[in-house]
């Protein structure tokens, strides 16, 4: 619940909601959609608004129910760019990441972070459901309800915000009396507002429906696929008005939202894609993942043999045979995992890049020899070069060779591939590492800097840019980048200290 209230406080609605209302262009006729105001016109800009993400997102990582999965953010974020290039340019650097929670729901933050409960990706029947869900997010996002929330609030949500991330952080200390400290703080700061924000919040939906519904449809899904998921949203949701104060009456699913997504969409043309191999393994993953422990990883292993009892499709049983593989990695039984990985790499009518970064993983942990652990790092180079713009693959070949020991690979390696950019703070991760091990500390502290940097936090980028130019044992010119870096952050640092922050 704590969930929903982070992002209902930001103007944004978290729930499930499938795409409602179509573009004049598309062919069906006007519906005179809401007009929210110009989307340029907010006082708050595209770069505050980033600000603020990052801010968020770091409370949001600290959570336990923040999950660290690359693969299910390396495929969130290709599904999810596939409908942002659908859609009209946007000023927006999208970050797609999963949370561990089991209700159907995703929300998005300030920015472009758009946060998915692993709930909603099992329970999603088909690609385009979950597709329809993630474009209606981004709908927020581009036409920046955020901004216009707080330009239409003076400011004053900016304050509730902070609120509710205290609310996030009390209930999760544990204990009823975190519950009680969490309810507390959101009584005193929340319900007045958002009762008097109700007729903006529903606006808001209704744009980011037909936002969303636009790149659902030119990204090729099926937007008709949406109507039983929504039906199964609202049942699944109902108790929440039950058992929820009066700021959560803006719960977007009511009866008259469904009935004008229903409206709307029976106009459509039917379009029936076929759910790619990547979907189904997520869903299979997160089954297993959204569990935490031994008796949860268990159950997850046996209801995955279940289903496979009842002789699904080619495509549904890789699925599950990679489920019941990662369910065996968690419980520690990697020769059992590597067969069912196996099992699902035959039965898969492709190679796929998440089976083949599992498969050398696996034989990887295996190997108790040199030739085996040779031959799992030939398992990973061959599918980070099949996939060359995959960050899954390539983070998976840097870690095993960081495993191996072969840091000058890892090394070279990271600066001649293309999957992570010199903007990705991953990327100097894996530098700063393989420097340290390698014992280059000037290099070590710089690539840390970097990643400072690039995570928005410039006086630990500071800190170790000093450090790298006490360091002084790299080449000239590596040494001329520090002290040029050393300088510029050193004024970035005095301009924050002047500007009071």
């Amino acid at each position: 619940m704590l969930h929903r209230l982070i992002a209902l406080a930001a103007g944004l609605s978290i729930a499930a909601a499938p795409p409602a209302a179509l573009p004049a262009d598309s062919g069906v006729g006007q519906y005179n959609l809401p007009s929210l105001g110009t989307v340029a016109g907010a006082d708050l800009t595209t770069f505050d608004e980033r600000q603020l993400g990052e801010q968020l997102m770091r409370r949001v990582r600290a959570d336990a129910s923040y999950m660290n999965d690359p693969e299910t953010t390396d495929y969130l974020n290709r599904l999810g760019y596939r409908l942002v290039a659908a859609g009209d340019p946007s000023p927006y650097d999208f970050s797609f990441f999963p949370i561990r929670d089991k209700t159907l729901n995703a929300f998005a933050l300030p920015g472009g972070f758009v946060a998915v409960h692993s709930g909603l990706i099992v329970a999603a029947q088909t690609e385009s459901e979950l597709a329809g869900v993630i474009g209606h997010e981004i709908g927020h996002v581009t036409q920046r309800h955020i901004a216009r929330m707080l330009q239409q609030s003076e400011g004053s949500l900016a304050m509730t915000i902070g609120s509710v991330l205290l609310a996030l952080l009390a209930a999760r200390a544990g204990g009823s009396s975190g519950g009680d400290a969490a309810m507390g703080i959101m009584m005193g700061t929340q319900a007045a507002m958002i009762q008097k924000q109700l007729g903006y919040s529903r606006d808001a939906e209704r744009e980011a429906d037909r936002v969303g519904l636009v790149s659902l449809e030119k990204a090729g899904f099926d937007p008709h696929g949406m109507e039983d998921f929504f039906s199964r949203l609202q049942k699944n949701n109902r108790w929440y008005e039950t058992a929820s104060a009066a700021y959560l009456s803006t719960h977007p699913l009511t009866g008259e939202r469904i009935s004008d997504m229903q409206n709307r969409t029976r106009r459509m043309p039917a379009v029936h894609p076929a759910d790619s191999l990547d979907f189904r393994l997520i869903q299979a993953r997160m089954r297993v993942l959204q569990e935490t422990g031994y008796d949860g990883w268990s159950r997850a292993l046996k209801n995955l043999d279940h289903d496979l009892a009842e002789k699904p499709g080619r495509l549904r049983e890789a699925a599950l045979h990679y489920g019941k593989s990662v369910a065996l990695q968690k419980l520690n039984r990697p020769a059992e995992a590597l067969r069912e990985a196996e099992t699902a790499r035959s039965l898969a009518s492709t190679s796929d890049v998440i089976i083949d970064k599992h498969v050398s993983e696996l034989v990887f942990a295996l190997a108790k020899t040199d030739p085996a652990r040779k031959k799992a790092l030939d398992l990973a180079r061959s599918t980070a070069q099949k996939y060359p713009y995959s960050a899954l693959a390539a983070t998976n070949y840097a870690e095993l060779l960081f495993q191996a020991g072969d840091n000058e690979a890892v090394v070279k390696f990271m600066r001649s591939q293309h999957a992570l950019s010199r903007t990705d703070p991953d990327y100097y991760a894996f530098l700063a590492r393989s420097y340290e091990a390698l014992n280059q500390k000037a290099l070590s502290f710089a690539s840390t800097g970097y990643m400072y940097e690039l995570m928005n936090n410039p006086r630990a980028a500071l800190y170790q840019f000093d450090l790298a130019q006490k360091a002084n044992d790299a080449d000239f010119y590596t040494m001329s980048e520090i002290d040029a870096k050393l300088r510029e952050l050193r004024r970035t640092v005095a301009d924050l200290k002047k500007d009071g922050k």
